[in-house]
């Protein structure tokens, strides 16, 4: 709405006699003494089909309804009122512009001057008419120029980014560097170099990777001062404290339940490294990897639950052992070091005891060995180059069994290998057994000598009920 000054007065009336029109809704500033009847127009009016009318209509698609500054006629009070309802403008700003409110104001002069002071009078009566801007004008521009001005500062300011930030309002970790890792999400697989485990990247699970993504840790649900943001770097074995209290229930819900607690996956926990942390990152996630020895991530293939979790190695490979307790590392190291035992080969319970969708229960533990008893043997001699070459180790062949559990998660792979039993455990091997280098527990294996043809070696001679062998010589009883 324009204001008291900006409004031109008409018909030689001081400001003093004009008010704003508050009945019919138009808004605008009309005389309060002067009404029309029987809908004369004024005498400052022009005919609707003179020429400032015309490109009204022209530029607006509108008709304008009578003198823009005198009263409206009556018939037409209800189409004023919709127009201003409908633009929310005074019906003077919808009709006219600055050159029309000109031609008009020149051609409402005419037919009233009466000589020179009729002139001077109509051309002052015309300077604020063409000093008046169009209020609608004036609001659209201002916002295009407001609009401008935004976008500028914004784009100075680095408001548009590729995170769809706006300026340096910023949530969470938004306002840290992100990468591969702070990105992850469910299902997504993460590797990385021997000599870059601090920076990981996104891969295809169906290329090798070390770690796939079960879930996100959220960090909000441990204590605030743990990782505020001038929280010191917590110390390994509290990131292990919250891998084993909470990894477990997020990838058995990722897995639902598959995980095989005795195959070759397990829990693991991917942190950020210490000059992160200090830059604010607090991202954790839950994962699954398979351990290796020196505490590292061994490379696997494909996603957890399409694979078999069973502990599976290429033929040939040596297994670590833990002098401590003689138990087997799980890791593959080279047959030089020392070893727990070699595989000769792997054996799929699925052809003999049904698939994993199969549905098909358990096979037990003896029903297992009796079916490998008449594989490994095989597998052994042609991994050695035959029965005779592999008698010399003095190793025994032995084979791994499938649990109950771990059948249930879908584990259906074994595997044979040639070890010797030593004290609960397993003697410690050093080379390669299948080129005659090796040393049990640091010596050279002895193998026992064969005896002549037709006599058997190691086997007792059975002997009948009630006896017992003795070397002790009994006399004969006396006569």
């Amino acid at each position: 709405m324009t204001s008291k000054r900006d409004q031109p007065m008409h018909d030689g009336r001081d400001d003093d006699e004009a008010e704003p029109v508050v009945g019919g809704g138009a808004g605008g500033w009309e005389p309060t003494d002067d009404s029309l009847d029987g809908g004369e127009l004024p005498e400052n009016t022009e005919s609707p089909g003179e020429t400032g009318e015309s490109e009204a209509v022209d530029e607006w698609g509108l008709e304008p309804y009578g003198d823009p500054h005198g009263e409206v006629a009556p018939d037409d009070v209800d189409e004023v009122e919709d127009d201003v309802e409908e633009w929310g403008v005074e019906p003077e700003d919808a009709y006219f512009d600055d050159e029309e409110q000109d031609d008009e104001e020149q051609t409402s002069a005419s037919p009233r001057s009466g000589g020179a002071d009729d002139s001077a009078e109509s051309e002052d009566a015309q300077s604020p008419s063409r000093a008046r801007k169009h209020p609608l004008r004036l609001v659209l521009a201002a916002i295009l120029v407001g609009g401008v001005a935004a976008g500028a500062f914004l784009f100075a300011t680095g408001g548009f980014d590729d995170l769809g930030d706006v300026g340096s309002s910023v949530i969470g970790e938004s306002s840290v560097k992100q990468n591969d890792f702070t990105r992850s999400e469910a299902g997504d697989c993460l590797t990385w170099s021997d000599d870059a485990p601090g920076d990981p990247v996104r891969v295809e699970c169906t290329k090798p990777h070390r770690f796939e993504v079960a879930g996100v840790l959220d960090t909000s649900t441990f204590p605030t001062a743990e990782f505020a943001a001038t929280a010191p770097y917590p110390t390994p074995e509290r990131f292990a404290e919250i891998r084993d209290e909470n990894c477990s229930v997020i990838v058995s819900r990722y897995l639902g339940g598959g995980l095989d607690p005795q195959g070759r996956f397990a829990p693991g926990l991917m942190f950020p490294k210490e000059s992160e942390w200090q830059q604010g990152v607090r991202s954790l996630r839950c994962g699954i990897e398979q351990p290796a020895p020196g505490d590292v991530q061994a490379e696997f293939t494909g996603p957890v639950r399409d694979v078999d979790q069973s502990f599976t190695w290429a033929d040939g490979s040596c297994i670590g052992i833990d002098k401590q307790s003689r138990q087997p590392t799980g890791g593959v190291v080279n047959c030089a070091e020392p070893h727990a035992f070699q595989v000769t080969g792997s054996v799929d319970l699925s052809q003999r005891f049904g698939g994993r969708a199969s549905g098909k229960p358990w096979p037990s533990t003896k029903d297992q060995n009796e079916y490998l008893r008449g594989i490994c043997p095989t597998q052994a001699n042609q991994a050695f180059g035959g029965a005779d070459k592999f008698k010399q180790t003095t190793l025994n062949i032995q084979s791994s069994t499938i649990s109950e559990v771990s059948w249930l998660t879908g584990s259906r792979r074994v595997f044979c290998f040639v070890a010797l039993p030593d004290r609960g455990g397993f003697a410690t091997l050093v080379g390669d057994a299948r080129q005659g280098t090796l040393l049990i527990n640091g010596k050279v294996p002895n193998p026992q000598d064969e005896g002549p043809p037709g006599r058997s070696v190691g086997e007792p001679v059975p002997l009948p009920p009630g006896y017992s062998s003795s070397d002790r010589e009994i006399p004969a009883p006396a006569g």
